[in-house]
This record gives C-alpha cells, structure tokens and sequence, in this order.
C-alpha cells in the first residue's frame, strides 16, 4: 500500500475507477477471493473515503489526511435488528427465504439421488456449479445456502468416523424445508453508514444489467458489517455480522475464580482472595414457567379443533409468538447476568475462571427423574449462558476453562466429608456451614488449583436482575 501523500496524488476525488486499476495505482495485488477482498476494502476505507457503483467500479469520495487506525485485534459478534424498507421491497424479501429454502431442497434431493444410484456423494464444486441460477435469488444467496449444506453433510461424515455408539444411525441432511436464511455478503450487499441505509442485491436481469436494489434504513448501524443474514422472527430482522474491535484492557493476575452454574442461582463464584458473589436466575425460572402454563393452556384448546383448520392454526401461530416472547425476555436475563458476572472479574482483577460441565445433567436422564424435575433441567439454558460468559469475558484476555463438577457440591472443603444436602444450606457433621452453591464453587478451585485452599469467602455480594 502506498503512503498517504502518494495516494493523494495518484487518486483524484470524483472520480471513478475500476477494482483492478485502483489495485495497479496503489500498488496492491488484485484478488477475487471471498475471504481476502473484504479484508483489502475495508483497509482501503483507512485511507480515503469511496462508493462502491457495482463490485467493478469505485467512486473516490475523499480522502484524508492521516489514515485511520487500522483494526487488528477484534472479535466478530452479532446484532439483531428489525427490518425498515418499502412494502414492495419487503415483499420480496418474505420470498427470499422461499427460495433459499426451494435451493436447499433441490440440493437435498440431488444429492440422495446421486448417492442411492452411485454410493458417492456430490463433490464441493459439483454442488457450487449445481446451485447456479437455480433460483430466483442472487448468486450470493444461492452460495450462502451450498455453504450451509456442505458444512452440515461434512459434520455428517466427521460423526460416522468418530465411531460412537450412534454412528451407524447418522444420515444425510434429508428435511426439506419451508423456510430457509437468507445472506448477503460484502459483494452482494452495500452500506452506507453516513445515511444508515444498506442496499441489497437482486439477481441480474435478462440482459445482464444489475436489478434495483433492496434498500434498507436503520437508526443505528454497527462499522464493519462482514455479513447479513434475514430471519424471521415474528416479522423479519437482520442477524448483522461485523468485527468489533478488543479491548485495550487485558487483564493479567493471578486471581482465579470458580463458578457453580445453577438453575436457582444462575452464577455462585468464588475467586482465590474469598471475595464471592451469587446472581440469582429466578426471574428465567418464572419467565419458563409461565410459558409452560400459558403453552398447556394453549394446546388444551387446540386438542379441540380440527388439524388444519383456521382456529388450529390461530393456536399455533399463538403458541410461537409466546415462545418468541419468551426467548426475548430470556435472552435479555442471560445478557444482564453475564454482564454482571464481567463487572465483578474486573473489579476483582480475575484472569481465569472454571466453570463445570453440565452436559450430564439433561441427556441420559429418562426415567432418572420426575416430570416436575425433568421440566425444570430442560428449561435450564446453562448452555448460552456460558456462551454469553465466552463472548464477554475472551475480549478482556479471561480464561474461560470448562471441567468435571462431580461431587464439588457434595464436598465439605473443611473435612472431606461427603453427603448430599438438604436445602440451599450445607451442613456437614464437622460444623461446617456454607451456602450449598458456593461449597460448588470452592471445591471446583480447591480440586483445579493445587496451591489454593478456601473454605469461606471474606466478601459476598448477592445479585438479582431487574
């Protein structure tokens, strides 16, 4: 790349240049590849200031004195935003997902047929050529959904040669569906963020010229869109991708925590200076429970009418705008639980945290427990929780390691005494007093670290989301 006094002199502001003569000019190396291109434009927006006309043709809009800091330590995250565009435009985007499902099961239908008559399945580039103008979607979108095949029908493959005890019972992708994602990536897609609009692409007409595009507006767009991805959702949004740059704050210490995961107490943690903290999930539990009554309530009615019918199909269409409702307000617990959980390793100075490993507690559990019990481990999402826990605490530079919890909340840490408790209180034969959540989380540090013994925290603080 050439410098920024350089640039000023061989690019003239308002006009407009094709890709490859604006590689030869800055003397950069002109590249096709999807995963090589998006990096060089987004370098280039450093420098001076363009509009993308199509994928050929550039139009210099500025170009700045000093070049913007480059982004070179950053994690991709994703942002849900409801979609805003005309009726005509919204339209054609309710058929999209029409047609990206159509793609998906042509695919599904070739490739079984491929591997019923020949024993061999579809090559990589066989399926890419395949997916050609196979819809009316744009070529983009088409490759969006190969993608999403390949990598599901490779999954397959990976399965069948670990050799579990399921194996034998692995297929092919074979659902069709209804409804399928549609993606545009940075060549089908153009973001203006001064006017929070994004313009997406359509298939090319008849004679080859470029159709009118999509045209989107947003109050608030994130920098560095890689992807867009549409969802339905009780109406269409956007899953935006885009790389939101690390944190210059990384914390470097040797303060260690432990977290018990719980389904009362979301988080019981401890770190290796005894300060403790508990933040309470009673709010999911009680937005979980009131879905199930609400749900039962629901099918009790719809038991009633005939499948098919159209108050069968008010009840369903009910049933999934109260799980929707439900997974909003259960997302919003998990965000503002592992926020918490963020302030307290910073203000503590924590640099790895152990959590245990759950999987145990909901597969294999058929007939170990009641009804009652089993609602309570399914409705438990411990899973994003930790998800969420990954995606906050890595950009700080915290270790997030997963281990075995067996018996850490049987355990006296005092004695060694083991015996399951009663209550939320542990009370062990030696005298020994702890709240049963934390007696988890110090055992996990106690059994993880070799030179850190607790046995009660110095400092507590209890936690409840509003």
């Amino acid at each position: 790349m050439l410098e920024q006094d350089e640039i000023k002199k061989v690019l003239e502001i308002g006009k407009q240049y094709k890709y490859k003569e604006l590689c030869e000019l800055l003397n950069e190396p002109w590249t096709e590849a999807c995963n090589k291109k998006p990096q060089q434009l987004e370098d280039w927006e450093r420098y001076f200031d363009y509009k993308r006309i199509d994928n050929r043709n550039y139009l210099i809009k500025k170009i700045y004195d000093k070049p913007f800091p480059g982004i070179e330590n950053f994690t991709y995250k994703t942002i849900m935003i409801p979609v805003k565009c005309s009726k005509d435009d919204y339209k054609y985007l309710l058929q999209c997902n029409k047609w990206s499902a159509e793609c998906w099961n042509k695919i599904i239908e070739k490739d079984k047929q491929l591997y019923e008559d020949t024993g061999v399945c579809m090559k990589r580039n066989e399926i890419q050529t395949f997916v050609k103008n196979i819809t009316p979607l744009h070529a983009s979108g088409n490759q969006h959904v190969f993608v999403k095949y390949y990598t599901s029908r490779t999954a397959m493959f990976r399965s069948m040669k670990s050799d579990h005890k399921n194996s034998g019972k692995v297929k092919l992708p074979y659902k069709s569906k209804l409804y399928f994602p549609t993606a545009w990536n940075i060549y089908s897609s153009t973001v203006d963020y001064n006017d929070k609009r994004i313009y997406l692409a359509r298939k090319l007409n008849e004679d080859g010229t470029p159709a009118k595009r999509v045209c989107c507006y947003f109050k608030e767009l994130p920098k560095h869109i890689v992807e867009i991805e549409l969802i339905y959702k009780k109406g269409l949004w956007f899953a935006i991708k885009y790389k939101c740059p690390n944190t210059n704050v990384l914390i470097e210490s040797n303060n260690i925590a432990a977290i018990d995961l719980g389904e009362i107490h979301s988080i019981a943690s401890i770190d290796n200076n005894g300060n403790a903290i508990i933040i309470t999930g009673r709010k999911i539990r009680s937005i979980k429970r009131f879905q199930n009554k609400e749900r039962g309530k629901i099918l009790s009615k719809r038991s009633k009418t005939v499948k098919g019918s159209i108050q069968y199909q008010k009840y369903t269409n009910a049933i999934y705008n109260l799980r929707v409702k439900s997974d909003n307000q259960t997302s919003d617990c998990l965000h503002k639980i592992s926020n918490m959980f963020l302030s307290y390793c910073i203000e503590n100075n924590i640099s790895k945290v152990y959590y245990g490993d759950l999987d145990s507690c909901t597969r294999g559990t058929k007939g170990k427990h009641s009804r009652k019990v089993n609602q309570k481990l399914h409705d438990w999402c411990y899973g994003k929780l930790t998800t969420q826990l990954y995606n906050k605490l890595t950009p700080y530079g915290i270790e997030l390691i997963k281990i075995s919890e067996a018996y850490t909340s049987q355990t006296c840490p005092h004695c060694g005494h083991r015996h399951k408790p009663n209550g939320r209180n542990y009370k062990c034969q030696c005298g020994y007093q702890q709240h049963r959540d934390l007696v988890g989380a110090i055992n996990i540090l106690n059994f993880y670290e070799e030179d850190i013994h607790i046995e009660k925290y110095q400092n507590l603080k209890y936690l409840r989301i509003d």
